[in-house]
C-alpha cells in the first residue's frame, strides 16, 4: 500500500483558530462554469454560495485577465436550479465574438431568460419569452441567437393546477413518492415534477411537452421560427472532447477508427501518430487544442475523480504533465474543470482538504498563480492532513486526521467516489472535517467494481471487503481505532453501508440518507410502461416481491432487520422515506437502535441549505455519542441524547413485539 500526504495551507494568523463547522461545509463556494473569450485573455466563471440565512444558493458571474488582475463580477445568475439528483446545475457562458461580452440563461422574476453583459455596462436582461429558454447558442457572427423552449409558463401553471384541483391520474411517470402538490422548491415556489426516464431522474411537469426553436436577430430584434429543432441533448456541456476540430481543419482523436492511441489529422488528410506512451493508456478521457499552436491538451483519468493534465507537442514521443484537476467527474451536465488559453491553463482547483479556487498554470514553467480563492477564509482554518493510499486491488482512498495527532483515533467511513475537497462525501452528509476536528479520523474510498458479470450484492461485498481490510492496515499502522468505526453513505454508498451492518459486526454506529429496495419501492414504480421492472431485473437480477422471494431476501436489509444491532441512523429526503418504513419500524419493534428522520421537498441529493446543516450536525453528534461517548451541552439537544443512551443501554423506548 503506497502513501502521499496532501495539506491543507499552514494558517499565518496568529490568533486562536476557529474549527471548521458543519455551516463552513455547507456554505463552501463552487467555482464552475468556465468559458474562455474568443481573443483568450479572458476566463468567465460562476460561483455558488449556498446560505443557511436565506436557504438558497446565490449565483454570480465572474470574468478575469488570465495573465493576472482583480476579478470583476459581472451579473447575477439568478435562482438557484437543480438537476434532476438534486445537485445545482451548471451551465457554461456565451461569449461575444469580439470578447467584450458574454450571454448565459438566468431565472429572474419565475422567467428563465437570456442575460447579457457588455463591457462598462450592467448584465440585463435581453431574451425572455413565454415559456422558459431551454438553451441558446449564438450564431459565429453574433448577429443572430437562436433558443429553444417547451411548454409556456403559463401551460405549466394551468397543468399544476388541474392536477391539484381534478386529482392526478396514476401513470408511469407519477412519482408517489413525493408529495402530488409538488415536491421541490424552486424559485421559492413548489413545482410538480415527473420521471422522464425509466431511473429516478426528475423533470417538471410537462417536460415532454413538443420543443421548438427560435431565431432573434440582434439588430432589429426580430423573432422567427427556426426551420428544425436542434438536437442537442438538454444541458449539455462540451468543450473538450475525444474528438476536437480547430477552425483550420486540424483534428485529433482518441482511438480515431476503432485504432487505440491519439492521431492528429490536417485539413489536407495527412495524419501524425501519436508517439508517446501516454497515448495509449486506456484511461484517456478528452483532448483539448492549445489556442495559437498546433500542442494538446491531454486529459487522463486517474481514479474515480482526478485526472492527470498532459502538454504534447505532435511528432514529439514524450508528454509533459502539467496539472491534476481533481473533482473532474465528467457528466453530460457537468462541464470540464479546465480551460486552455494561450499560454496557460485555468482550473477551478480542489484537492481533499483545499476547499474550491481559480488558478492559473503556466505551459512554460508549471508556475502557479491564484486567480480568485472564494474560500481563502475557511482554507486558512483547515488543520487536517489528507493521506492518499493505494491498495493493489484498485482500491484508493484518503484518510483526514487531525494536524499532529499521534496514535490510534477513532474512524468514520465513506465508500463511494472521493472528489475534490471532502466536505461531505456523495452528496454531502458526512461532515468530514468537523469529525476530524473532534478527533474522529475520515477514510473516504473509492468504489471498484467487482467481477464482470457478478450480482449486484457482489459490489456490495467488494465494499464491504474493502472498507474492512482498509480499517485493519490502518489499526496495524497505529492510526484507527477499529474497535470504534463507524460507516455512513448515500445512493450507492447507502446499500454498501447497510450491507455492512448485515454481514457484519465491525461497526459500532453507521449512518445513511437514501431510500432502500423494499416491496414499497418496487410497487410504486413497477406500473406498466414505467420500464422500471426491466432496469430492476437488469440492473439488480431481482423479480417482484412474491415470485422472487428468494432475491429479495438477499437484497433487501428488511429481512435482516430484527438482527441488526449496529446503531442506524437514516436521514431521508421526502422523495424516498416512505421506502424506508418497513426497516425502521421492523427494527423499532424488535427493540433495535434506529432513528429515522425526513426532510420535505427533498430529492435524491438534499439541496436546502438547512437541510444539508441539520444532516451534518446530526451526524456529527450521533458519531461522536457512539464512537467517544461525548454528548453537544446544548440544552436543545438533550431529548435527542435521553433517546440515545437508552439504546446504549439495551432500553429503546418501547417493548420490543414478537
Amino acid at each position: 500500500m503506497a502513501a502521499a500526504i496532501l495539506a491543507a495551507s499552514v494558517p499565518v494568523a496568529q490568533a486562536p483558530r476557529q474549527p471548521v463547522t458543519s455551516r463552513d461545509l455547507v456554505e463552501v463556494a463552487d467555482v464552475g462554469g468556465l468559458a474562455l473569450s474568443p481573443d483568450g485573455r479572458r476566463v468567465a466563471y460562476r460561483i455558488a454560495r449556498p446560505s443557511i440565512e436565506t436557504n438558497d444558493v446565490a449565483l454570480d458571474w465572474y470574468v478575469a485577465d488570465v495573465l493576472g488582475g482583480k476579478p470583476m463580477r459581472v451579473g447575477g445568475g439568478g435562482a438557484a436550479r437543480h438537476d434532476g439528483a438534486g445537485s445545482v446545475a451548471e451551465q457554461t457562458p456565451v461569449w461575444d465574438p469580439d470578447s467584450r461580452g458574454l450571454r448565459y440563461l438566468a431565472l429572474v422574476d419565475g422567467a428563465v431568460a437570456v442575460w447579457h453583459w457588455r463591457e462598462g455596462e450592467s448584465a440585463r436582461r435581453e431574451i425572455v419569452d413565454d415559456a422558459d429558454i431551454v438553451r441558446f447558442d449564438l450564431d459565429p457572427g453574433g448577429r443572430s441567437i437562436r433558443y429553444t423552449v417547451g411548454a409556456t409558463r403559463a401551460e405549466i401553471a394551468a397543468a399544476e393546477k388541474a392536477a391539484y384541483d381534478d386529482g392526478v391520474l396514476v401513470d408511469a411517470r407519477l412519482d408517489l413518492n413525493q408529495p402530488l402538490a409538488g415536491g421541490m422548491i424552486e424559485d421559492g415556489r413548489r413545482i410538480m415534477q415527473r420521471f422522464p426516464t425509466d431511473w429516478f431522474d426528475r423533470a417538471r411537469i410537462l417536460w415532454d411537452a413538443p420543443r421548438s426553436d427560435k431565431v432573434v436577430d440582434l439588430a432589429s430584434g426580430g423573432i422567427r421560427a427556426a426551420q428544425n429543432v436542434a438536437s442537442e441533448p438538454q444541458g449539455k456541456i462540451e468543450r473538450q472532447a475525444k474528438l476536437v476540430r480547430r477552425s483550420d481543419g486540424l483534428t485529433a482523436a482518441i482511438d480515431a477508427d476503432g485504432r487505440p492511441g491519439i492521431t492528429i489529422t490536417r485539413a489536407d488528410g495527412s495524419r501524425i501518430e501519436c508517439l508517446a506512451a501516454l497515448c495509449r493508456s486506456t484511461q484517456l478521457a478528452a483532448l483539448e487544442f492549445v489556442p495559437g499552436s498546433d500542442r494538446l491538451l491531454i486529459y487522463e483519468r486517474d481514479g474515480l475523480s482526478r485526472e492527470i493534465v498532459w502538454l504534447y507537442t505532435p511528432g514529439a514521443r514524450k508528454a509533459r504533465r502539467l496539472a491534476v484537476s481533481d473533482g473532474a467527474i465528467r457528466s453530460p451536465v457537468r462541464g470540464p474543470r479546465c480551460v486552455a488559453a494561450e499560454e496557460a491553463i485555468v482550473c477551478a482547483e480542489s484537492a481533499p482538504v483545499d476547499p474550491p479556487r481559480l488558478v492559473r498554470l503556466a505551459y512554460k514553467n508549471r508556475a502557479e498563480t491564484i486567480i480568485d480563492d472564494p474560500n481563502s477564509e475557511l482554507r486558512d482554518r483547515i488543520a487536517a492532513i489528507a493521506t492518499r493510499f493505494t491498495w493493489p486491488d484498485g482500491h484508493e482512498a484518503i484518510l483526514l486526521r487531525p494536524r499532529g495527532a499521534r496514535g490510534a483515533m477513532p474512524l468514520v467511513a465513506h465508500y463511494a467516489h472521493c472528489e475534490g475537497f471532502l466536505r461531505g462525501g456523495v452528496g454531502g452528509e458526512i461532515p468530514m472535517l468537523p469529525l476530524v476536528e473532534h478527533g474522529i479520523a475520515v477514510l473516504c474510498m473509492n468504489r471498484t467494481a467487482p467481477a464482470r458479470g457478478a450480482p449486484m450484492e457482489a459490489s456490495y461485498q467488494v465494499g464491504l471487503e474493502a472498507v474492512t481490510r482498509a480499517i485493519d492496515e490502518l489499526a496495524a499502522k497505529g492510526l484507527a481505532d477499529p474497535e470504534h468505526v463507524g460507516f455512513g453513505g448515500l445512493s450507492f454508498g447507502s446499500t454498501v453501508v447497510l450491507w455492512a451492518i448485515r454481514k457484519s459486526d465491525r461497526f459500532a454506529a453507521a449512518t445513511i440518507s437514501s431510500g432502500q429496495i423494499s416491496s414499497q419501492y418496487y410497487w410504486t414504480n413497477a406500473v406498466p410502461d414505467r420500464g422500471y421492472t426491466k432496469m430492476l431485473q437488469g440492473f439488480f437480477g431481482i423479480g417482484d416481491p412474491d415470485s422472487d422471494p428468494e432475491r429479495w431476501r438477499v437484497l433487501t436489509a428488511t429481512a435482516d432487520a430484527e438482527k441488526i444491532d449496529t446503531p442506524l441512523l437514516i436521514q431521508a429526503p421526502e422523495s424516498e422515506i416512505r421506502n424506508l418504513v418497513e426497516l425502521h419500524t421492523r427494527m423499532k419493534r424488535a427493540g433495535r437502535p434506529i432513528e429515522l428522520y425526513g426532510f420535505a421537498d427533498e430529492i435524491h441529493i438534499k439541496y436546502q441549505p438547512v437541510h444539508k446543516r441539520a444532516v451534518y450536525e446530526r451526524n456529527l453528534d450521533w458519531y461522536r455519542f457512539w464512537l467517544k461517548g461525548e454528548e453537544d451541552d446544548v440544552p436543545a439537544k438533550s431529548a435527542q441524547y435521553l433517546r440515545w443512551r437508552g439504546y446504549r443501554a439495551g432500553q429503546p423506548l418501547s417493548a420490543p413485539v414478537r
